[in-house]
Protein backbone atom coordinates (compact mmCIF):
# COMPACT_ATOMS: atom_id res chain seq x y z
CA UNK A 1 0.00 0.00 0.00
CA UNK A 2 2.64 2.47 1.01
CA UNK A 3 4.96 1.18 -2.29
CA UNK A 4 1.71 2.08 -4.40
CA UNK A 5 1.19 5.49 -2.84
CA UNK A 6 4.80 6.74 -3.33
CA UNK A 7 4.56 5.35 -6.77
CA UNK A 8 1.76 7.33 -6.97
CA UNK A 9 2.83 10.47 -5.82
CA UNK A 10 6.46 10.40 -7.70
CA UNK A 11 4.63 10.03 -10.86
CA UNK A 12 2.20 13.01 -9.69
CA UNK A 13 5.22 15.09 -8.75
CA UNK A 14 6.68 14.32 -12.62
CA UNK A 15 3.62 15.10 -14.23
CA UNK A 16 3.58 18.55 -12.43
CA UNK A 17 7.01 19.45 -13.37
CA UNK A 18 6.60 18.26 -17.20
CA UNK A 19 3.06 20.47 -16.68
CA UNK A 20 5.18 23.76 -15.19
CA UNK A 21 7.79 23.29 -17.66
CA UNK A 22 5.33 23.32 -20.70
CA UNK A 23 3.25 26.06 -18.66
CA UNK A 24 6.72 28.17 -18.56
CA UNK A 25 7.87 28.01 -22.20
CA UNK A 26 4.47 28.79 -23.41
CA UNK A 27 4.37 32.03 -21.30
CA UNK A 28 7.95 32.69 -22.72
CA UNK A 29 6.74 32.46 -26.01
CA UNK A 30 3.54 34.25 -25.68
CA UNK A 31 5.41 36.87 -23.43
CA UNK A 32 7.62 37.49 -26.36
CA UNK A 33 5.57 37.54 -28.94
CA UNK A 34 3.15 40.30 -27.10
CA UNK A 35 6.11 42.02 -26.20
CA UNK A 36 7.41 42.05 -30.42
CA UNK A 37 3.90 43.28 -31.91
CA UNK A 38 3.31 45.79 -28.98
CA UNK A 39 6.73 47.75 -29.54
CA UNK A 40 6.21 47.31 -33.43
CA UNK A 41 3.07 48.31 -33.35
CA UNK A 42 3.70 51.66 -31.38
CA UNK A 43 6.44 52.15 -33.58
CA UNK A 44 4.41 52.44 -36.59
CA UNK A 45 1.66 54.20 -34.58
CA UNK A 46 4.34 56.95 -33.41
CA UNK A 47 5.72 57.52 -37.04
CA UNK A 48 2.31 57.83 -38.02
CA UNK A 49 1.90 60.42 -35.86
CA UNK A 50 4.90 62.43 -36.03
CA UNK A 51 4.44 62.34 -40.43
CA UNK A 52 1.21 63.57 -39.47
CA UNK A 53 2.40 65.98 -37.24
CA UNK A 54 5.34 67.49 -39.83
CA UNK A 55 4.31 65.76 -43.12
CA UNK A 56 7.11 64.42 -45.45
CA UNK A 57 10.17 66.60 -45.22
CA UNK A 58 13.00 66.59 -44.23
CA UNK A 59 13.26 66.00 -40.56
CA UNK A 60 10.90 63.21 -40.81
CA UNK A 61 13.80 61.02 -40.65
CA UNK A 62 15.07 62.42 -37.71
CA UNK A 63 11.64 62.00 -36.00
CA UNK A 64 11.83 58.50 -37.32
CA UNK A 65 14.70 57.55 -35.35
CA UNK A 66 14.17 59.27 -32.36
CA UNK A 67 10.61 56.80 -32.41
CA UNK A 68 12.94 53.92 -32.64
CA UNK A 69 15.01 54.66 -29.94
CA UNK A 70 12.55 56.73 -27.06
CA UNK A 71 11.57 54.16 -24.28
CA UNK A 72 7.53 54.08 -25.33
CA UNK A 73 7.58 50.88 -27.33
CA UNK A 74 9.60 49.50 -24.30
CA UNK A 75 6.79 50.36 -21.88
CA UNK A 76 3.98 49.03 -24.42
CA UNK A 77 5.92 45.57 -24.92
CA UNK A 78 6.23 45.31 -20.97
CA UNK A 79 2.65 45.73 -20.35
CA UNK A 80 1.41 43.64 -23.05
CA UNK A 81 4.64 41.03 -21.45
CA UNK A 82 2.54 40.94 -18.33
CA UNK A 83 -0.40 39.77 -19.11
CA UNK A 84 1.21 37.15 -20.79
CA UNK A 85 2.60 35.84 -17.41
CA UNK A 86 -1.90 35.51 -15.86
CA UNK A 87 -1.45 31.49 -16.19
CA UNK A 88 1.67 30.67 -14.83
CA UNK A 89 0.99 33.64 -12.04
CA UNK A 90 -2.02 31.61 -11.06
CA UNK A 91 -0.41 28.23 -10.37
CA UNK A 92 2.21 29.92 -8.63
CA UNK A 93 -0.68 31.33 -6.35
CA UNK A 94 -2.34 27.90 -6.03
CA UNK A 95 0.84 26.12 -4.90
CA UNK A 96 1.48 28.91 -2.69
CA UNK A 97 -1.63 28.79 -1.45
CA UNK A 98 -1.98 25.41 -0.59
CA UNK A 99 -2.09 25.80 3.06
CA UNK A 100 -4.30 28.68 3.33
CA UNK A 101 -7.00 26.98 0.72
CA UNK A 102 -7.17 30.02 -1.74
CA UNK A 103 -9.57 28.94 -4.22
CA UNK A 104 -9.05 29.17 -8.08
CA UNK A 105 -11.19 32.10 -8.42
CA UNK A 106 -9.61 33.56 -5.79
CA UNK A 107 -5.83 33.16 -7.71
CA UNK A 108 -7.53 34.34 -11.14
CA UNK A 109 -8.25 37.11 -9.51
CA UNK A 110 -4.77 38.11 -7.71
CA UNK A 111 -3.01 37.01 -10.63
CA UNK A 112 -4.70 38.90 -13.05
CA UNK A 113 -4.45 42.20 -11.33
CA UNK A 114 -0.70 41.58 -10.64
CA UNK A 115 -0.14 41.20 -14.61
CA UNK A 116 -1.41 44.66 -14.54
CA UNK A 117 1.57 46.41 -12.72
CA UNK A 118 3.22 46.90 -15.39
CA UNK A 119 1.50 50.15 -16.04
CA UNK A 120 3.43 51.69 -13.46
CA UNK A 121 6.15 52.42 -16.54
CA UNK A 122 3.30 54.41 -18.35
CA UNK A 123 3.68 58.51 -18.16
CA UNK A 124 0.75 59.56 -16.14
CA UNK A 125 -1.17 60.44 -19.15
CA UNK A 126 -1.23 57.17 -20.62
CA UNK A 127 -2.27 55.91 -17.58
CA UNK A 128 -5.25 57.56 -16.84
CA UNK A 129 -6.35 56.38 -20.90
CA UNK A 130 -5.66 53.14 -20.39
CA UNK A 131 -7.38 53.04 -16.50
CA UNK A 132 -10.64 54.47 -18.36
CA UNK A 133 -10.29 52.78 -21.80
CA UNK A 134 -10.30 49.31 -19.68
CA UNK A 135 -12.28 50.95 -16.38
CA UNK A 136 -15.59 51.18 -18.26
CA UNK A 137 -15.35 47.72 -20.07
CA UNK A 138 -14.84 46.15 -16.63
CA UNK A 139 -17.75 48.12 -16.13
CA UNK A 140 -19.99 47.01 -18.83
CA UNK A 141 -19.23 42.90 -18.17
CA UNK A 142 -19.87 43.39 -14.41
CA UNK A 143 -23.44 45.62 -15.32
CA UNK A 144 -24.23 42.42 -17.79
CA UNK A 145 -22.88 39.72 -15.40
CA UNK A 146 -24.16 41.16 -11.81
CA UNK A 147 -26.90 43.59 -12.59
CA UNK A 148 -29.13 43.62 -15.17
CA UNK A 149 -29.92 39.97 -13.97
CA UNK A 150 -31.35 41.24 -11.15
CA UNK A 151 -33.29 44.13 -12.81
CA UNK A 152 -37.46 43.46 -13.92
CA UNK A 153 -37.61 40.68 -17.05
CA UNK A 154 -38.94 43.76 -19.22
CA UNK A 155 -35.39 45.88 -18.26
CA UNK A 156 -33.57 42.40 -18.78
CA UNK A 157 -35.14 42.27 -22.37
CA UNK A 158 -34.78 45.93 -23.01
CA UNK A 159 -31.85 46.23 -26.20
CA UNK A 160 -31.26 49.93 -26.00
CA UNK A 161 -28.69 50.31 -22.88
CA UNK A 162 -26.09 51.38 -25.80
CA UNK A 163 -27.94 54.43 -26.86
CA UNK A 164 -28.56 55.20 -23.09
CA UNK A 165 -25.09 55.41 -22.46
CA UNK A 166 -23.96 56.75 -25.32
CA UNK A 167 -26.90 59.85 -24.79
CA UNK A 168 -25.76 60.39 -21.20
CA UNK A 169 -21.86 60.30 -22.56
CA UNK A 170 -23.01 63.22 -25.74
CA UNK A 171 -24.71 65.00 -22.49
CA UNK A 172 -21.26 65.26 -20.86
CA UNK A 173 -18.79 65.26 -23.46
CA UNK A 174 -20.69 68.34 -25.68
CA UNK A 175 -21.32 70.27 -22.50
CA UNK A 176 -17.76 70.10 -21.91
CA UNK A 177 -16.78 70.94 -25.46
CA UNK A 178 -19.01 74.89 -24.79
CA UNK A 179 -18.58 75.18 -21.29
CA UNK A 180 -15.51 73.26 -19.69
CA UNK A 181 -13.21 72.58 -22.34
CA UNK A 182 -9.69 72.09 -20.04
CA UNK A 183 -11.89 68.69 -18.82
CA UNK A 184 -11.41 67.20 -22.06
CA UNK A 185 -8.02 65.60 -23.34
CA UNK A 186 -6.39 68.07 -26.09
CA UNK A 187 -6.77 65.25 -28.59
CA UNK A 188 -9.72 64.23 -28.05
CA UNK A 189 -10.78 68.10 -28.34
CA UNK A 190 -9.12 68.71 -31.30
CA UNK A 191 -10.91 66.02 -33.20
CA UNK A 192 -14.31 67.30 -31.22
CA UNK A 193 -13.58 70.75 -32.82
CA UNK A 194 -12.60 69.79 -36.36
CA UNK A 195 -16.15 67.84 -36.61
CA UNK A 196 -17.99 70.74 -35.19
CA UNK A 197 -16.51 72.80 -38.42
CA UNK A 198 -16.44 75.77 -36.34
CA UNK A 199 -14.56 78.71 -35.70
CA UNK A 200 -13.13 78.16 -32.02
CA UNK A 201 -13.96 81.69 -30.55
CA UNK A 202 -17.76 81.38 -31.94
CA UNK A 203 -17.66 78.23 -29.16
CA UNK A 204 -16.09 80.66 -26.71
CA UNK A 205 -17.94 83.65 -27.18
CA UNK A 206 -21.52 81.75 -26.92
CA UNK A 207 -19.69 80.11 -23.68
CA UNK A 208 -18.77 83.44 -22.88
CA UNK A 209 -22.31 84.86 -23.93
CA UNK A 210 -24.33 82.14 -21.93
CA UNK A 211 -22.76 83.04 -18.40
CA UNK A 212 -23.34 86.60 -19.71
CA UNK A 213 -20.01 87.19 -19.90
CA UNK A 214 -18.57 89.52 -22.95
CA UNK A 215 -15.26 87.73 -24.30
CA UNK A 216 -12.40 88.96 -25.90
CA UNK A 217 -12.58 86.33 -28.68
CA UNK A 218 -16.21 87.12 -29.50
CA UNK A 219 -15.06 90.68 -29.87
CA UNK A 220 -12.16 90.24 -32.22
CA UNK A 221 -14.68 88.03 -34.45
CA UNK A 222 -17.12 90.82 -34.38
CA UNK A 223 -14.41 93.15 -35.64
CA UNK A 224 -13.01 90.79 -37.92
CA UNK A 225 -16.70 90.23 -39.42
CA UNK A 226 -17.92 93.87 -39.01
CA UNK A 227 -20.68 92.67 -36.84
CA UNK A 228 -21.57 95.34 -34.46
CA UNK A 229 -20.41 94.76 -30.74
CA UNK A 230 -22.95 93.68 -28.09
CA UNK A 231 -22.58 96.76 -26.08
CA UNK A 232 -23.54 94.17 -22.72
CA UNK A 233 -23.55 90.53 -21.98
CA UNK A 234 -27.45 90.95 -21.43
CA UNK A 235 -28.30 91.58 -24.38
CA UNK A 236 -30.05 89.21 -26.72
CA UNK A 237 -27.48 86.63 -28.07
CA UNK A 238 -28.83 85.84 -31.06
CA UNK A 239 -25.62 87.32 -32.09
CA UNK A 240 -24.06 83.96 -32.01
CA UNK A 241 -26.46 82.66 -35.40
CA UNK A 242 -25.25 86.31 -37.58
CA UNK A 243 -21.66 84.89 -37.01
CA UNK A 244 -22.05 81.31 -37.55
CA UNK A 245 -24.43 81.77 -40.73
CA UNK A 246 -24.73 84.97 -42.34
CA UNK A 247 -27.90 85.09 -44.52
CA UNK A 248 -28.80 81.41 -43.64
CA UNK A 249 -31.85 80.14 -41.41
CA UNK A 250 -30.88 78.13 -38.41
CA UNK A 251 -32.41 75.11 -40.14
CA UNK A 252 -31.19 75.72 -43.38
CA UNK A 253 -27.27 75.65 -41.98
CA UNK A 254 -28.42 72.63 -40.44
CA UNK A 255 -29.15 70.37 -42.91
CA UNK A 256 -26.23 72.37 -45.40
CA UNK A 257 -23.44 71.16 -41.90
CA UNK A 258 -24.83 67.43 -42.12
CA UNK A 259 -24.02 67.16 -45.94
CA UNK A 260 -20.26 69.62 -45.28
CA UNK A 261 -19.22 67.44 -42.48
CA UNK A 262 -20.05 64.30 -44.30
CA UNK A 263 -17.52 64.85 -47.10
CA UNK A 264 -15.25 67.07 -45.40
CA UNK A 265 -15.16 65.46 -41.83
CA UNK A 266 -16.93 61.68 -42.28
CA UNK A 267 -15.33 60.14 -45.38
CA UNK A 268 -12.11 61.04 -45.17
CA UNK A 269 -11.53 59.81 -40.98
CA UNK A 270 -13.41 56.41 -41.98
CA UNK A 271 -12.84 55.63 -45.59
CA UNK A 272 -9.24 54.90 -44.95
CA UNK A 273 -10.09 52.73 -41.53
CA UNK A 274 -12.48 50.52 -43.05
CA UNK A 275 -10.44 49.71 -45.54
CA UNK A 276 -6.85 49.35 -43.43
CA UNK A 277 -10.17 46.81 -41.40
CA UNK A 278 -10.09 45.11 -44.48
CA UNK A 279 -6.60 44.65 -44.99
CA UNK A 280 -6.13 43.52 -41.46
CA UNK A 281 -9.03 41.36 -40.54
CA UNK A 282 -10.61 40.41 -43.69
CA UNK A 283 -8.25 39.67 -46.53
CA UNK A 284 -10.07 36.06 -47.19
CA UNK A 285 -13.25 37.29 -47.45
CA UNK A 286 -11.98 40.26 -50.01
CA UNK A 287 -10.61 37.86 -51.84
CA UNK A 288 -13.75 35.35 -51.89
CA UNK A 289 -16.11 37.46 -52.45
CA UNK A 290 -14.77 41.21 -52.97
CA UNK A 291 -18.13 43.35 -54.72
CA UNK A 292 -20.31 42.23 -51.76
CA UNK A 293 -17.29 43.07 -49.25
CA UNK A 294 -17.10 46.52 -50.74
CA UNK A 295 -20.27 47.04 -51.34
CA UNK A 296 -21.27 46.69 -47.13
CA UNK A 297 -18.21 48.72 -46.87
CA UNK A 298 -19.65 51.17 -48.38
CA UNK A 299 -23.10 51.86 -46.85
CA UNK A 300 -21.03 51.29 -43.51
CA UNK A 301 -18.96 54.56 -43.87
CA UNK A 302 -22.07 56.32 -45.29
CA UNK A 303 -23.73 55.47 -42.33
CA UNK A 304 -20.71 56.00 -39.84
CA UNK A 305 -20.10 59.45 -41.41
CA UNK A 306 -23.60 60.58 -41.39
CA UNK A 307 -24.06 59.24 -37.64
CA UNK A 308 -20.95 61.99 -37.11
CA UNK A 309 -22.35 64.80 -38.84
CA UNK A 310 -25.84 64.42 -37.23
CA UNK A 311 -23.84 64.35 -33.51
CA UNK A 312 -21.93 67.08 -34.45
CA UNK A 313 -24.97 69.10 -36.08
CA UNK A 314 -27.28 68.37 -33.29
CA UNK A 315 -24.88 70.37 -30.83
CA UNK A 316 -24.87 72.90 -32.73
CA UNK A 317 -28.45 73.12 -33.69
CA UNK A 318 -29.31 72.93 -30.39
CA UNK A 319 -26.72 76.14 -29.68
CA UNK A 320 -29.30 78.10 -32.08
CA UNK A 321 -32.14 77.73 -30.69
CA UNK A 322 -30.63 78.30 -27.12
CA UNK A 323 -29.36 81.48 -29.06
CA UNK A 324 -32.59 82.52 -30.46
CA UNK A 325 -34.28 81.59 -27.61
CA UNK A 326 -31.72 83.37 -25.37
CA UNK A 327 -31.74 80.57 -22.66
CA UNK A 328 -28.70 80.78 -20.73
CA UNK A 329 -26.91 78.51 -18.26
CA UNK A 330 -25.19 75.05 -19.63
CA UNK A 331 -27.34 72.79 -17.66
CA UNK A 332 -30.32 73.00 -20.32
CA UNK A 333 -27.93 72.99 -22.86
CA UNK A 334 -26.19 69.68 -21.58
CA UNK A 335 -29.71 67.91 -21.18
CA UNK A 336 -30.74 69.28 -24.97
CA UNK A 337 -27.37 67.62 -26.51
CA UNK A 338 -27.97 64.13 -24.73
CA UNK A 339 -30.51 63.97 -27.80
CA UNK A 340 -27.17 63.59 -29.99
CA UNK A 341 -26.55 60.06 -28.90
CA UNK A 342 -29.97 58.78 -30.58
CA UNK A 343 -27.80 59.29 -33.78
CA UNK A 344 -26.06 56.20 -32.87
CA UNK A 345 -28.94 54.00 -34.11
CA UNK A 346 -27.35 54.43 -37.25
CA UNK A 347 -24.92 51.64 -36.63
CA UNK A 348 -24.96 48.30 -36.63
CA UNK A 349 -25.57 46.87 -32.72
CA UNK A 350 -22.41 45.15 -32.60
CA UNK A 351 -20.04 48.79 -33.11
CA UNK A 352 -22.58 50.78 -30.78
CA UNK A 353 -21.45 50.12 -27.36
CA UNK A 354 -17.99 50.10 -28.37
CA UNK A 355 -18.80 53.57 -29.32
CA UNK A 356 -21.20 53.77 -26.18
CA UNK A 357 -17.88 53.14 -24.41
CA UNK A 358 -15.13 54.71 -25.42
CA UNK A 359 -17.35 58.08 -25.44
CA UNK A 360 -18.43 56.79 -21.94
CA UNK A 361 -14.59 57.22 -20.91
CA UNK A 362 -14.24 60.60 -22.31
CA UNK A 363 -17.30 61.62 -20.59
CA UNK A 364 -16.22 59.77 -16.74
CA UNK A 365 -13.04 62.04 -17.19
CA UNK A 366 -14.59 65.20 -18.39
CA UNK A 367 -17.74 64.77 -15.22
CA UNK A 368 -14.05 63.93 -12.68
CA UNK A 369 -12.43 67.30 -13.75
CA UNK A 370 -15.57 69.46 -13.56
CA UNK A 371 -16.43 68.21 -10.60
CA UNK A 372 -12.88 68.79 -9.29
CA UNK A 373 -13.02 72.27 -10.58
CA UNK A 374 -16.37 73.29 -8.60
CA UNK A 375 -14.51 71.59 -5.69
CA UNK A 376 -16.96 69.06 -5.07
CA UNK A 377 -14.17 65.78 -5.49
CA UNK A 378 -10.84 66.19 -4.42
CA UNK A 379 -8.06 65.76 -7.55
CA UNK A 380 -7.98 62.15 -8.09
CA UNK A 381 -4.47 60.74 -7.16
CA UNK A 382 -2.56 58.51 -9.58
CA UNK A 383 -2.18 55.54 -6.74
CA UNK A 384 -6.04 55.47 -7.21
CA UNK A 385 -5.84 55.12 -10.93
CA UNK A 386 -3.51 52.56 -11.05
CA UNK A 387 -5.43 50.60 -8.71
CA UNK A 388 -8.62 50.93 -10.92
CA UNK A 389 -6.62 49.91 -13.37
CA UNK A 390 -5.17 46.87 -12.05
CA UNK A 391 -8.49 45.69 -10.54
CA UNK A 392 -10.38 46.43 -13.96
CA UNK A 393 -7.71 44.41 -15.60
CA UNK A 394 -8.46 41.63 -12.85
CA UNK A 395 -11.90 41.16 -13.64
CA UNK A 396 -11.77 41.14 -16.74
CA UNK A 397 -9.34 38.16 -16.60
CA UNK A 398 -10.98 36.56 -14.19
CA UNK A 399 -13.98 36.01 -16.16
CA UNK A 400 -11.82 35.32 -18.99
CA UNK A 401 -10.37 32.32 -16.99
CA UNK A 402 -13.68 31.34 -15.07
CA UNK A 403 -16.50 32.58 -16.80
CA UNK A 404 -15.52 33.28 -20.81
CA UNK A 405 -19.40 32.66 -22.06
CA UNK A 406 -20.62 35.68 -19.94
CA UNK A 407 -17.63 37.48 -20.97
CA UNK A 408 -17.58 39.94 -24.73
CA UNK A 409 -16.79 38.19 -27.72
CA UNK A 410 -14.60 40.50 -28.77
CA UNK A 411 -12.58 40.78 -25.52
CA UNK A 412 -12.82 36.71 -25.44
CA UNK A 413 -10.90 36.55 -28.57
CA UNK A 414 -8.57 39.68 -27.90
CA UNK A 415 -7.23 37.47 -24.52
CA UNK A 416 -7.42 34.23 -26.19
CA UNK A 417 -4.56 36.12 -28.43
CA UNK A 418 -2.65 37.91 -25.45
CA UNK A 419 -2.50 34.67 -23.00
CA UNK A 420 -0.78 31.76 -23.47
CA UNK A 421 -3.80 29.37 -23.37
CA UNK A 422 -4.66 25.60 -25.09
CA UNK A 423 -5.23 25.70 -28.67
CA UNK A 424 -7.87 23.98 -28.83
CA UNK A 425 -9.54 26.10 -26.48
CA UNK A 426 -8.39 29.81 -28.36
CA UNK A 427 -9.55 28.06 -31.40
CA UNK A 428 -13.40 27.51 -30.01
CA UNK A 429 -12.95 30.66 -28.93
CA UNK A 430 -12.66 32.21 -31.94
CA UNK A 431 -14.87 29.97 -33.88
CA UNK A 432 -17.62 30.77 -31.14
CA UNK A 433 -16.94 34.73 -32.16
CA UNK A 434 -17.12 33.74 -35.50
CA UNK A 435 -20.72 31.67 -34.85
Amino acid sequence: MSASVSEYRGISGKGDQLFSKGLLRRTTVTALQNALYAAVGRILIGILKRIGKVGLHSTVLKQIVKEFFSLDPLKWASIFAGLACFPLLKQIILKLGRCCRITEKVAAAVSGSVCAVPVLVMNKETRTDLCLYIFVRALNSFAVRHIIPLLPESLQRFQYYDILVMCVSASQILYSVVFAPFSLPPSYQQFLSKASMLDNRLVRGHAGLARYQLTPELVELCIERGVKIPQSPREHFRINCMLTHPGMTCNHFFISFIGRNMVQVGLPLYIPLKLGAILLYQRRELRKRPFKLIQKTFFSVLSSALFLALYSASSVRFACVFAQRNIRGGVFFAIFCSLAGIATLLEPKGKRMDLALYCLMHALRSFVMTQHRLGWIPYPKHIVVCLLYMLSVGYLIFQFDQEPDKLNPRLRAIFSKLLPVEEEKAEGIVNRMEE
